[in-house]
């Protein structure tokens, strides 16, 4: 597993309740264009309240409001690949269903796993003559000869969890990209700053997958972490992917040897079990959990801990126990299963020739005073719209 710097500067004090000083520059954790003792500098720039508030709220839109300009014709195929994942499943499954309502067939070509492997499964998918294929932005950057095939054969593919414009056969990287990512990024910041403890100079382990709108996330969040403290720090932890089971314990390896309390997962498909690992784990200070895409796991916990009365301590409190740091979870919430559906609206967009849709997914930053109220479907996974199905069914012109 991979460790990189992602801030300016790192605290390097035996605890971060103190705020870190600038160094000679024969130190060798001098850090260039860090502030000297007694130099003016900048001032921090201040959390935005009006952000987070609003990141409380829940959502009012799918992120799409533009009928087609006319009913899609039915019979098209659209393919989506599977590395496998819980939340390739449900991706999926929740596709199949869009694809049905639409009047459209729908498969599932699984192989996906790895990036050696994803080719083949491409090549399968395009193999059935489809009008569309999905994938995901882990593996696009190896799919280089089969993306040039498949716009050779005239078939469109749309890319989840990509980052940059759309070129050649990928015909869009809005859904879950650059834009919802940083989105966030900024949000996610700005909860840990608005939450530090008392005199508390933030220290987050920031744990990732390697996906391209990820990356995009990752840089948001440092970037606004950065400009809302200035001696604030944030370090990269690439998981291995080969073997997730082991990421409990690498995560609560990490907080034990951390000089910070907090533990930003950039996807929920990293938590499955590491709640109890922290709980176990022998750390300076009780860990906060924050992180973004929550699966129904981590809204569960939330939701049994604003069950139990839970409540998160004032913003500068100097209290730091287990219950303090629960209190403090918090998550940015992803809803796989409208994500879906969209992904089924923009195929139709693109194969009409309409413009595709832009807007962001329905999305809430989930903690204690929230969950409660959040829409969830029958298995705990986030939705946020109650009614998506019709509202997308309406904008389709189909029933």
């Amino acid at each position: 597993m991979r460790r990189s710097m992602l801030s300016v500067v790192v605290a390097l004090s035996a605890t971060l309740a103190l705020a870190s000083c600038a160094m000679p520059a024969d130190d060798p954790n001098f850090v260039e264009g860090a502030a000297v003792a007694g130099e003016e500098t900048a001032a921090d720039t201040a959390v935005d309240p009006e952000l987070l508030a609003s990141a409380l709220l829940a959502p009012t839109s799918i992120g799409v409001d533009v009928p087609l300009t006319a009913p899609p014709a039915a019979g098209s195929l659209i393919v989506s690949l599977s590395d496998g994942s819980e939340f390739d499943t449900l991706l999926n499954t929740s596709m199949a269903e869009a694809a049905a309502a639409i009047g459209w067939e729908f498969t599932e070509v699984p192989g996906a796993e790895t990036v050696e492997s994803a080719p083949a499964a491409f090549e399968e998918a395009l193999a059935l003559n489809p009008a569309g294929i999905r994938i995901s932005g882990r593996y696009v950057d190896f799919l280089a000869t089969q993306l040039a095939d498949a716009e050779a054969a005239g078939v469109a593919v749309i890319c989840t969890g990509c980052s940059g414009e759309p070129t050649g056969a990928i015909k869009n990287t809005s859904i879950d990209g650059d834009a919802q990512n940083a989105l966030w990024g900024q949000i996610l910041a700005s909860y840990v700053i608005a939450n530090q403890a008392a005199e508390e100079v933030a220290g987050i382990e920031v744990f990732t997958l390697p996906v391209p709108a990820l990356v995009t996330f990752n840089a948001e969040f440092v970037n606004t972490l950065a400009s809302l403290c200035r001696d604030c720090s944030a370090i990269e932890s690439e998981v291995d992917t080969t073997d997730l089971s082991m990421v409990p314990t690498f995560i609560a390896d990490t907080m034990s040897t951390s000089l910070g309390r907090w533990a930003l997962l950039d996807s929920g498909e990293l938590s499955t079990d590491v709640p109890a690992a922290l709980a176990d784990a022998l750390v300076l200070e009780p860990t906060v959990l924050i992180g973004r895409g929550a699966n129904a796991r981590d809204i569960t916990s939330l939701v049994d801990l604003a069950a139990s009365g839970a409540v998160p301590p004032e913003s500068g409190s100097t209290e730091a126990t287990p219950e303090a740091a629960a209190a403090l979870q918090a998550w940015t919430a992803l809803p796989v299963p409208v994500m879906a559906w969209r992904v089924i609206d923009q195929f139709a967009r693109v194969l009409a020739g309409d413009a595709p849709a832009d807007g962001l997914l329905p999305s809430q930053l989930l903690n204690v005073t929230n969950v409660a109220d959040a829409v969830l479907d029958e298995n705990g996974n986030y939705l946020g719209i109650a009614n998506y199905r019709e509202l997308f069914t309406a904008l389709w012109g189909v029933k």
